[in-house]
């Protein structure tokens, strides 16, 4: 008879016992809030410009939408000095594979030739004092690295090539914060201002539907394209608008006359290029470099 082996009994199946590091990792990040939190408040209680500097720092690196960035920015010492931005120096590609580097904010002396719609050349454009305009967003603190409510230095890149505004002329001022020419003081410009001789035509940058036109004492005569996608560019202080409302425009086709209507003190033409109601610089899709 065949020998019978006794059975083993089996081994009991241990149980894996509920780790406790998704507790852990939830008490790390609390205490690190905890810390970051007294610290602003130290900085706060401390008074002076030690909380400005940190607000700053912190503000600057919520920008660059890095996490890291933002807690050493809270971690550092509020005497580091950082890199300044200008707010109007950048690079971003647009369609076509180009790209254009916005100029920082200023303002420079126009002068050069001009074309004029019934193709006269004339020898000289006015001088940045006369022709600028002074509708602006206004600011509450005048030595600061990010954009007011309403506009923003983010790069902004659009993927069909824009048609010049103005056959030429030269930039007077810049997107960006400014000596407003006309009422004084620090003030956000969120536009470019292209100095060039009356009666130049405008050119529709892109195609689209015409929106608006109209007349105030900041814009002066003015017409606003829609392009889609939130895509929409205004053009101030014409002398004459040549297209009706709703109208349907190819690129390139002439919307007004360049004059010095509504807040202004010389002919010019104001370039607003706004996303979604937002002003962004126009100099990441105007070709900046043909107007210097």
């Amino acid at each position: 008879m065949p020998e019978e082996r006794p059975r083993r009994s089996p081994h009991p199946t241990k149980t894996p016992k509920a780790g406790a590091s998704g507790w852990q990792l939830i008490a790390v990040q609390s205490i690190s809030c905890v810390v970051v939190i007294l610290i602003a408040l130290i900085f706060r209680l401390i008074g002076g410009s030690a909380f400005a500097q940190l607000r700053q720092s912190f503000n600057e690196s919520m920008m660059s939408n890095s996490f890291v960035a933002t807690l050493a920015a809270l971690l550092d010492s509020p005497g580091s000095s950082g890199g300044e931005s200008d707010g109007g120096t950048g690079e971003s590609t647009t369609a076509g594979g180009g790209s254009t580097a916005p100029t920082s904010s200023g303002t420079t002396t126009a002068a050069g030739e001009t074309t004029a719609g019934g193709g006269t050349t004339v020898t000289t454009a006015p001088t940045a004092a006369a022709a600028a305009g002074g509708d602006d967003l206004a600011v509450s603190e005048p030595e600061v690295l990010y954009a007011p409510e309403g506009a923003t230095f983010a790069p902004l890149a659009i993927n069909r090539l824009a048609e010049k505004p103005v056959p030429s002329g030269t930039i007077t001022s810049y997107f960006g914060y400014r000596e407003n020419p006309t009422k004084g003081g620090i003030s956000f410009h969120q536009a470019l201002d292209i100095a060039a001789e009356t009666g130049t035509p405008i050119a529709a940058m892109y195609f689209g539907i015409v929106k608006e036109i109209g007349e105030n004492g900041s814009y002066g005569k003015y017409v606003l394209l829609n392009h889609g996608n939130g895509i929409e560019v205004l053009y101030a202080h014409c002398s004459e608008i040549l297209v009706q409302k709703d109208a349907v425009l190819r690129a390139g086709e002439t919307v007004a006359k360049v004059g010095s209507t509504g807040d202004s003190t010389g002919s010019h033409l104001h370039v607003e290029v706004r996303v979604n109601g937002v002003a962004y610089d126009p100099a990441y899709v105007i070709p900046a470099d043909e107007y210097a």
